[in-house]
């Protein structure tokens, strides 16, 4: 069997149909931003040991924040100040860093020999989950006092209701479990 005849028998005409239906940027003369992105995206998850997902979603996240920040601080009546969007930018740094370096000890250690090593190693690792756990609830509660600030309501609103939903949880956890809160 030829390879023209097995592509026309999924509907390719041929060999330009089949990889222009599987790299359809190049039919749209979006390659160089798609290989772009995708050589971004690649490079920092390898630099902070995190999922592509991930990457997305922090910045994403960064996004909203600073967005609703600039929104909340128009509302308040203050002007857009370059020193506050500094600050943001230094405290992407910082998580940027903190993630960076609790990957790179935990490669590091994982890749010598001894169990001393693994359990660094380890613990590392677990410290990057606990720091992007962080990160996830610090930027959620910045969102959403800045939504609050937005919507007219005090600052903690928000963050407050989502406080009473976790004690609640974790108390329905604690008492299933057998224990007392």
């Amino acid at each position: 069997m030829n390879l023209k005849r097995f592509l026309g028998s999924y509907g390719f005409g041929d060999m330009r149909c089949f990889c222009l239906s599987l790299f359809p940027s190049f039919k749209y003369g979006t390659q160089t931003a798609s290989l772009t992105a995708s050589a971004v995206l690649g490079a920092v998850s390898e630099f902070l040991g995190l999922t592509p997902a991930l990457v997305v979603v922090m910045f994403v996240a960064v996004l909203v924040e600073t967005l609703t920040g600039t929104r909340a601080s128009l509302k308040r009546g203050e002007p857009f100040e370059s020193w506050k969007f500094s600050r943001c930018v230094l405290k992407v740094m910082v998580w940027v860093f903190l993630l960076f370096m609790f990957h790179r000890f935990s490669r590091e250690l994982c890749v010598r020999d001894g169990w001393v090593f693994v359990c660094g190693g380890v613990l590392f690792q677990v410290i990057q989950v606990m720091t992007m756990v962080y990160f996830c609830i610090e930027y959620a509660t910045s969102i959403m006092e800045n939504l609050a600030m937005l919507d007219g309501k005090p600052k903690t609103v928000y963050v407050e209701r989502l406080k009473d939903v976790f004690v609640g949880f974790v108390g329905f956890v604690v008492k299933r479990l057998g224990g007392e809160v």
